[in-house]
């Protein structure tokens, strides 16, 4: 059986509130150079990695630097899981695009598989490309498990593609920053989900800050 974990990469400044960040290269925030250490100790407490790929932005690359860590490994770029580029709705908020491209936004929430951003690329052209650079790589490792850092577009994408689903169901997969997901593929090449959106190594810092948020706006008492 081959093992593919993959991970979303951990938080940005640009994941404050809702916005397409696409291929804007912004590195970790102190949050998420948090969550890529705890993801990273989550996945050496169960896995002997062989590999770790990574889309080229930094927010990607860092996190595949600290998982792989621990297992003396450097992360290996490739274009194929790359982020979706969102063309002019690059970097602007929900709420701005809505506003300016009404129809547009409509088909992106509506109707996933026959979108395209004003631009940029359709979610079938990131699926297609992000499929084949996993099976590639899988090919590469038979038998072995190895980490795979990308973006939650891609990760949506790669699940729903590997399990035959429709792009339509695109917005009904949830990935939380720096969440662990494992596809398993075995010798006949059939790909089984067996972890989807995995955060539980993360959710004791979330409820901290969450804490440390709330005494903040109490003046510092409980």
């Amino acid at each position: 059986m081959t093992n593919l974990i993959i991970v979303r990469h951990g938080h940005t400044a640009l994941n404050d509130g809702d916005r397409f960040r696409g291929i804007t290269d912004t590195p970790l925030s102190d949050r998420g150079l948090e969550e890529a250490s705890l993801a990273a100790k989550a996945i050496a407490s169960q896995w002997k990695i062989s590999a770790v790929y990574s889309s080229s932005v930094a927010r990607a690359r860092m996190t595949a630097e600290a998982i792989g860590a621990p297992f003396g490994l450097k992360p290996i770029e490739d274009a194929g899981i790359l982020d979706m580029d969102w063309g002019k709705w690059t970097g602007h908020t929900f709420d701005d695009c809505r506003e300016h491209y009404p129809e547009e936004y409509r088909i992106c929430f509506e109707h996933a598989s026959a979108f395209r951003a004003p631009g940029g690329s359709s979610f079938e052209e990131v699926k297609e490309r992000s499929m084949a650079a996993v099976e590639a790589i899988a090919d590469r490792h038979k038998g072995e498990s190895v980490v795979i850092v990308t973006h939650t577009v891609n990760v949506r994408l790669i699940l729903i593609g590997f399990l035959g689903m429709s792009t339509e169901f695109f917005w009904r997969i949830r990935q939380g920053t720096c969440a662990i997901n494992v596809l398993e593929r075995d010798e006949g090449g059939l790909y089984y989900l067996s972890e989807i959106n995995d955060t539980g190594h993360t959710k004791a810092m979330a409820e901290a800050r969450s804490v440390a948020a709330g005494l903040a706006l109490s003046g510092g008492h409980a």
